[in-house]
């Protein structure tokens, strides 16, 4: 995943807030891909990466307004993530 900017923390940290609705169905969804991972009959790949994508953006999302309250303009620190905007 790449490395959101400041702005896209601090408007998932907004988002978060005014709606929990949006964390609540991202982690529903999350569980919900999570357990049908072990029947994956078509193609697992496709199902762990999905579970991997949903994993981030969830962690992502749930996170956001912690890192958006930081001093440091709501940057992860100590991320794996990459920054490919550079």
């Amino acid at each position: 995943m790449i490395r959101p900017s400041p702005q896209v923390v601090r408007a998932l940290a907004v988002m978060t807030r005014q709606y929990p609705e949006v964390l609540e169905f991202v982690a529903d969804w999350r569980m919900h891909e999570l357990e049908t991972l072990p029947m994956a009959l078509q193609n697992s790949a496709v199902a762990q990466g999905r579970c991997q994508v949903l994993n981030e953006l969830h962690k992502l999302i749930k996170e956001s307004p912690d890192f958006a309250a930081k001093p440091n303009g709501g940057t992860p620190r100590n991320s794996t993530h990459t920054d490919r905007s550079v």
